[in-house]
């Protein structure tokens, strides 16, 4: 039976939509089924980070090139969705390629991120069925690949990766889904307001997974979290930060209220510029 290494490998460097969905699945099942028995291979080779694939569609453009989308028309709400459902897939090659690159950790680090990307299947498949309503399938409408970029410039460096991943891109999604709720409600467009509740629920657990993890890397190395986190944004994102930022849900996920107010004036000073 292949181990749970070798299906994360499979649906990573795999292209194919349900392949990827597939593999993610019958590891996460493995995970599971693991329980105190875990063993991660002494040596195991780990492809660079180059060889992880995607579907020929979406199209992946600059984000400048991408049209505003406006959820008042049918159309910007089919653009929305899809973007949506982009993000999600995304998000699980993210999640896999985390308990795939690095080595040497405790068990419950791989089964935590076969666990976010599980539920990034489900995100993706509520997203994509959704998409049917407006005649569109996932792959029809071009989109960006920022999120994966970071993957990239992080593939040496846990820290980092937890950092920016979760903590920031990911944590981004805590701000901003509140008020998409809020717009689509206003217009009564109740399933696609419930799909993204169920997202934002589930988003919580995986920004503090980045924060339960980058504190045992912190604690292992004798670093202090706040200092490394904002070291990785200044270099990484030469600190430009965007708010507002979801107190509420971030303390959730295991902001201090020192971060909070860190971000805050990260924000305000990237504002001025």
């Amino acid at each position: 039976m292949p181990d749970l290494f070798e299906y994360i490998e499979k649906a990573l460097l795999t292209s194919s939509v349900s392949e990827t969905i597939d593999m993610t699945r019958q590891a996460f099942e493995l995970s599971c089924a693991t329980s105190g028995d875990f063993i991660e291979p002494a040596t195991r080779t780990i492809q660079p980070i180059e060889r992880v694939s995607f579907p020929e569609k979406p199209i992946c453009v600059p984000p400048k090139e991408l049209p505003r989308r406006r959820l008042g028309s049918e159309a910007g709400k089919r653009s929305f969705i899809h973007a949506i459902a982009h993000i999600e897939f995304n998000a699980i090659k993210l999640a896999l390629d985390i308990a795939y690159r690095f080595t040497g950790l405790p068990e419950q680090f791989y089964k935590d991120w076969l666990y976010v990307a599980n539920d990034e299947c489900k995100h993706f498949k509520l997203l994509c069925d959704h998409l049917t309503q407006f005649d569109c399938q996932y792959g029809d409408i071009p989109s960006h690949d920022g999120l994966w970029s970071m993957a990239v410039k992080t593939e040496h460096d846990l820290a980092a990766r937890l950092s920016l991943v979760p903590r920031y891109l990911e944590a981004r999604g805590l701000d901003v889904t509140p008020g998409m709720l809020d717009k689509l409600y206003a217009q009564k467009d109740t399933a696609s307001a419930e799909i993204l509740e169920i997202i934002l629920e589930d988003e919580v657990t995986h920004v503090e997974y980045g924060t339960k993890w980058l504190d045992f890397v912190c604690q292992r190395d004798a670093i202090q979290r706040e200092e490394l986190f904002f070291k990785h944004i200044e270099h990484y994102l030469k600190g430009q930060i965007l708010g507002p930022f979801n107190k509420p849900l971030r303390r959730r996920a295991g902001f201090t209220d020192h971060e909070l107010l860190e971000l805050e004036r990260l924000d305000k000073r990237h504002s001025k510029n």
